[in-house]
C-alpha cells in the first residue's frame, strides 16, 4: 500500500520479543496464597523451623529472601530442587509445594523476619 509507512524489521522484531516476553510472564506459576493471613501467619512457622537456620532474619549463610527479586515460580523451584553449587538443599522430599508456597507467602509479606 501507498502512503502507509510499513515497519522495519527491527521494528517488528522488537515488537514480536516484547509481545512473547509478555506471554511467557503470564504463564509464569504465581502463589496463590500471597496475602492471606492464615497462609502467612503458617509460613512463618514453616520458615522458622526449616530455613531461618541459614537463611536468619535478612540473610546469613543463605541469602536475605526477604530482599529477594526472584519470580513466585523460581521460589518454587529452588526449594523443591535445591541450588547446585551452593549450601540450598533440595527440601522436595520434606516439604510439599503448598508448604513452599506458605514460607513464600510469609517471605513476601514483611521486609525481614
Amino acid at each position: 500500500m501507498r502512503g502507509r509507512p510499513r515497519p522495519r524489521g527491527g521494528v517488528f522484531v522488537a515488537l514480536a520479543a516484547a509481545a512473547l516476553a509478555a506471554a511467557a510472564a503470564a504463564n509464569e506459576t504465581a502463589n496463590p496464597l500471597l496475602g492471606q493471613p492464615e497462609a502467612i501467619a503458617a509460613g512463618k512457622a514453616i520458615y522458622r523451623g526449616r530455613c531461618v537456620l541459614c537463611h536468619g532474619s535478612a540473610g546469613a549463610r543463605g541469602p536475605n529472601l526477604f530482599a529477594s527479586k526472584i519470580s513466585d515460580e523460581r521460589f518454587l523451584e529452588t526449594v523443591i530442587n535445591g541450588r547446585k553449587g551452593t549450601l540450598m538443599p533440595a527440601f522436595g522430599n520434606r516439604m510439599s509445594p503448598d508448604d513452599v508456597w506458605l514460607v513464600h507467602a510469609f517471605v513476601k509479606s514483611t521486609d525481614r523476619y
